[in-house]
């Protein structure tokens, strides 16, 4: 090989481009993807809140509710300080709860004055269509997703009622209990850092 022979030929340079050109595409086109990484921990991130998120719930929302600090389960406990109090009717409303050690964030609809199973009933403004919601004492998952059910009857001005063993109940009929639920859920998902449903 003669020291006067050029490295890069236009064969080599075709080769180039080909390879930088399909290697550049697969990575534009996989940075599309990157929210659809697995999740290989085996953690459930759903109630994931970061530090800046609950700092902000403690340091400024936080003057609008009753904290009650569970040791023996070692979280915060707020309930909303306008929430309506009853001593006859049976009364749901959201509590939110802030554990000590983990960086997560719980919703928790507290039913006094009744048993489970329950349902409420939520009649849209508009029409008279009717919508069911079952509801039983469970797990984290059922209170988020209730929650995230209720948003939107909420936004569209339903009224709604609770059924506790075939007797119907008000439930949330004022503006003013309206607007402590959607404050309670609004500061729940921002804690979380998630949209409205």
């Amino acid at each position: 090989m003669s020291s006067k022979a050029p490295v890069l030929t236009p064969d080599l340079i075709q080769v180039l481009k080909i390879f930088l050109g399909s290697a550049l595409g697969i990575v534009v086109l996989l940075s599309f993807f990157d929210g659809y990484r697995a999740n290989n921990t085996g953690k459930d991130r759903s109630f994931q809140a970061a530090d800046a998120d609950r700092l902000f719930f403690v340091n400024l929302r936080s003057i609008h509710y009753d904290r009650e600090i569970r040791q023996e389960a070692d979280m915060e406990l707020f309930r909303h300080g306008k929430r309506s109090k009853f001593d006859t009717i049976p009364r749901f409303f959201p509590a939110l709860l802030l554990p000590y050690k983990k960086y997560e964030s719980y919703l928790f609809f507290e039913l006094e004055g009744a048993d489970y199973p329950i349902q409420i009933q939520a009649k849209l403004a508009e029409g008279d269509q009717l919508i069911q919601i079952p509801f039983e004492l469970s797990g984290n998952t059922a209170h988020k997703s209730l929650g995230e059910q209720l948003w939107p009857l909420l936004q569209q001005k339903a009224s709604f009622k609770l059924l506790v063993e075939e007797k119907e109940y008000p439930l949330w009929q004022t503006e003013s209990e309206k607007e402590v639920l959607k404050t309670v859920l609004t500061d729940y998902f921002r804690i979380l850092n998630q949209p409205q449903p």
